[in-house]
């Protein structure tokens, strides 16, 4: 009986083979069946090479059978060098023969968009599910070991022995491998893993990054993705890359916001994407980059010095590059150290005019023979992580006392110092930084792009142990949700007429009134709100509760009631209640008491593709969306993470400002955040979108005047 293999060993078996075969092996010179074949042997595999081929017997010395079955010893993987259509029932024969994973390169899937395309890879997916043989792709280009050494695909760089490293690479994109491993070669890095997910009809990103984890050579993970399968373990995978000290660096790319501007809720047409996966990154301790070249970088970076948490110490010889620096780091989200006041005073003592800052202006020095200790100042500053120069080429008698600063600087503070040369240098003083252990670049994002990845925060919600042994502060932890259910989403009992039975909750959006009694159950601070079917019923409610009022329509399927003229504010009387309840032409209305307050929020939760449930803040109202002020975390965060996120939003600067009366406020709006948080978690996959929009901000804290739950459809 043929032992099901454990996807940990099938990866193992697909990037250390004992054997490999091409199905689809051409003598055309010009077909991915002759490349591939070829890139295996010739990029130093020992092990056995065979080409699957009715018509050959022997492609330039390798020999070639007419079926899988028929190789005279076990073969782990084959790629499949054919067309769709003839793939899939290639992939059996595969796992009949006891294959462990097959590599399918051709296109013509799900990326058709075509039902048959579409079937084809189900089909895929159902023999890797029945069999136990694992699929990389379809439609990629194959993977790389530089380590065992085998290469199996056909890009360029799948026929070059790439130099052994600590960077995997695992893409979505395969053609741009090369591009990939050509910047690392450029870098003085080297390559561990790479995989081509294609279409991940079986195996997927998720997959490859975890065996990186295990994989001993591999140091640092890269990704370029456009989509992940599932954030939340995506997140457990990242925070124990960033226990083993694996760090984690990735692009994203693509992030349409087509399928937001359909969507019914606030929430989920503020929280694109983009937002979503960002923040889940943030949360993950993952670095971001923004371009290919920055990737790269960031992982050779990270490869070579490891997380470097803290800020960046930078200097320039003019004052134009040190503002140049002061402005990229601004974009791009650099942090630049504060510096001690001790490091000030030292460093005062060598200028001879202006003033001293980070970046700091070497001119302002008359020269490195009378400050050649500045330098060393400055990257022994207890804040300084990272140490960045913008030189330019000078001549012997001012650029020798600057290079011999610069080692020095680095000697004597550990800190990895890292010089920008955006016209270059000539090849002696380049060769003199590098005997010194300086790094040289030629571009300043992106450089920057990397000193960010070094800096790139720790994951939130990381256990205090794990923290504590990385020499890392510990964090508080938000609360286990208040309540946890596992029946259709449906409201608390309350004035419901019997029409509204869970059946139908389960379909539509919550009105308001059960949207706020729903949301009261997880401690949301809800405004006071009575539910009325008359008008006689909404003065009584009105009475009950003090003028003004404020009176709302109640209809199904609306979920944006001021666009339909179904609110009514400040109403100060018996006779204004009455006219706003016929004015509304809604059997059912709500009377709330009038909330006031002196800022208007909004909070939310929405479902992201590839991320699950988010969370978002930010400035309120009706122009919510006009404004697009908002933050954005995964669900669950600490309470330390929704301050911090608070803080670097608009509406929390707002809070925290010497003009603002209601110091309170932060507090109450964190606490409401961390109740809907709760309310998210207990719903789980039966919730598509929050909305509390707005929540009113004032003396008397934070409060919920309107709520909008929708279930997933």
């Amino acid at each position: 009986m043929t032992v099901r293999p454990t996807k940990h060993d099938a990866l193992h078996a697909l990037f250390h083979p004992r054997a490999v075969a091409v199905i689809g092996a051409s003598d055309d010179t010009t077909k991915h069946g002759y490349i591939v074949l070829t890139n295996i042997r010739n990029t130093g595999f020992t092990g056995g090479v065979y080409g699957i081929s009715r018509r050959l017997t022997d492609i330039e010395g390798i020999p070639c059978l007419p079926d899988i079955g028929a190789a005279p010893e076990p073969i782990d993987t084959a790629f499949l060098a054919i067309p769709a259509e003839a793939a899939v029932q290639a992939v059996r024969d595969c796992a009949q023969a006891g294959l462990k994973a097959v590599i399918v390169g051709s296109a013509g899937y799900a990326e058709s968009l075509d039902a048959g395309g579409a079937e084809r890879q189900r089909e895929l997916a159902r023999i890797a599910s029945e069999s136990g043989i694992r699929i990389v792709g379809p439609n990629c280009n194959g993977m790389y070991n530089a380590h065992f050494p085998i290469s199996v695909g056909f890009n360029t760089s799948h026929a070059k022995r790439q130099r052994p490293g600590g960077i995997s690479i695992f893409s979505h994109s395969g053609a741009l491998f090369d591009a990939m491993a050509g910047r690392l070669s450029m870098l003085g890095a080297g390559l561990s893993l790479f995989a081509s997910a294609g279409n991940e009809a079986d195996l997927s990103v998720l997959d490859y990054m975890e065996y990186a984890l295990t994989h001993e050579p591999t140091r640092v993970i890269a990704l370029l993705v456009d989509s992940l399968d599932d954030g939340a373990r995506f997140r457990r995978l990242a925070l124990e890359a960033f226990r083993l000290g694996k760090p984690v660096v990735a692009l994203k790319i693509g992030g349409s916001e087509a399928g937001a501007a359909a969507a019914v809720a606030h929430s989920s047409r503020l929280a694109g994407d983009d937002a979503a996966y960002r923040a889940l990154f943030r949360a993950s301790g993952v670095a971001t980059v923004q371009t290919l070249e920055g990737l790269m970088t960031a992982a050779a970076l990270l490869d070579r010095y490891g997380r470097r948490p803290g800020a960046l110490g930078a200097l320039s010889t003019s004052g134009a590059g040190a503002s140049l620096i002061a402005d990229r780091c601004e974009a791009l989200g650099v942090p630049l150290a504060t510096l001690a006041p001790e490091t000030q005073a030292a460093i005062d003592t060598h200028k001879m005019f202006s003033r001293i800052g980070n970046p700091l202006d070497l001119g302002i020095f008359g020269g490195m023979r009378k400050s050649g200790e500045v330098p060393k100042l400055l990257l022994t500053d207890p804040s300084v992580s990272v140490g960045l120069a913008l030189v330019h080429s000078m001549n012997p008698w001012q650029g020798d006392p600057y290079r011999a600063a610069m080692g020095a600087a680095r000697e004597a503070s550990g800190v990895p110092l890292l010089l920008v040369t955006p016209g270059g240098l000539p090849p002696a003083e380049q060769e003199t930084y590098r005997k010194l252990g300086i790094d040289l670049f030629t571009d300043t994002d992106i450089l920057l792009e990397g000193i960010g990845a070094l800096m790139a925060p720790a994951p939130d919600n990381v256990p205090p142990g794990v923290l504590a042994g990385l020499g890392l502060p510990s964090q508080d932890f938000a609360a286990a949700p208040k309540a946890a259910a596992h029946a259709p989403l449906q409201v608390p009992d309350g004035r419901d007429k019997p029409s509204h039975d869970s059946e139908r909750l389960r379909h539509r959006p919550l009105t308001e009134p059960e949207s706020l009694r729903l949301l009261a159950k997880f401690g949301v601070r809800t405004v006071a709100t009575v539910e009325c079917t008359s008008a006689a019923d909404a003065v009584a409610a009105a009475d009950s509760l003090g003028y003004p009022v404020v009176l709302k329509g109640v209809a199904e399927g609306v979920a944006h009631k001021s666009d339909f003229g179904l609110v009514h504010v400040g109403l100060h009387d018996a006779v204004a209640v009455a006219t706003a309840y016929q004015a509304t032409g809604c059997t059912r209305v709500i009377v709330q008491a009038m909330v006031r307050g002196d800022l208007e929020a909004i909070a939310g939760v929405t479902r992201s593709d590839g991320v699950g449930l988010v969370l978002i803040a930010g400035l309120g109202g009706i122009f919510a969306e006009a404004l697009r002020d908002t933050v954005t975390l995964p669900i669950p965060s600490s309470q330390q993470a929704v301050e911090a996120a608070l803080a670097r939003s608009s509406v929390g600067r707002i809070l925290t400002s010497p003009r603002w009366k209601h110091p309170g406020a932060a507090t109450a709006l964190t606490a409401l955040l961390l109740a809907l948080q709760d309310a998210a978690l207990a719903l789980g996959d039966r919730v598509q979108a929050i909305d509390i929009n707005p929540v009113i901000l004032g003396a008397d804290g934070a409060t919920a005047v309107d709520a909008l739950v929708v279930p997933v459809p």
